[in-house]
């Protein structure tokens, strides 16, 4: 085992405790940003599975926009020993956790037809 003790006191000489705040409000932002800009390319007239690749894609970008800095923040941790990039690792993982696609947000999120819509409802697409 090692020496390292868990705290959680502000070090000015840690730079990891500034960057990791950084890194997550970049992450959580941009992926906000990218995943809206890649939805709001999807036209309505495309078929069906153009725009469930598109969805696909747009949270599979804002998930690692999401994970970078949760695993930075897990290596300030363990650096360190300090429980402030921990607490944030903590809650990125838990906000990532929520994210799941499922069909709700694919309907809410996605310009659809009533045929599309149902199409997915009844698990009727192919």
């Amino acid at each position: 085992m090692g020496s390292k003790q868990f705290h959680a006191e502000i070090d000015d000489s840690n730079p990891f405790l500034y960057l990791v705040p950084i890194f997550e409000v970049g992450g959580y932002f941009g992926s906000q940003f990218v995943f809206k800009n890649i939805i709001a390319s999807v036209e309505k007239t495309m078929p069906l599975e153009d725009k469930l690749k598109k969805f696909q894609t747009a949270s599979i970008i804002k998930y690692a926009m999401l994970e970078g800095p949760a695993f930075l923040a897990i290596v300030a941790y363990n650096a360190s020993g300090n429980a402030l990039p921990l607490v944030i690792a903590v809650c990125l993982i838990l906000y990532l956790a929520v994210q799941g696609p499922n069909l709700q947000k694919i309907l809410d999120t996605l310009p659809l037809t009533s045929d599309e819509k149902r199409k997915l409802q009844h698990n009727k697409y192919q």
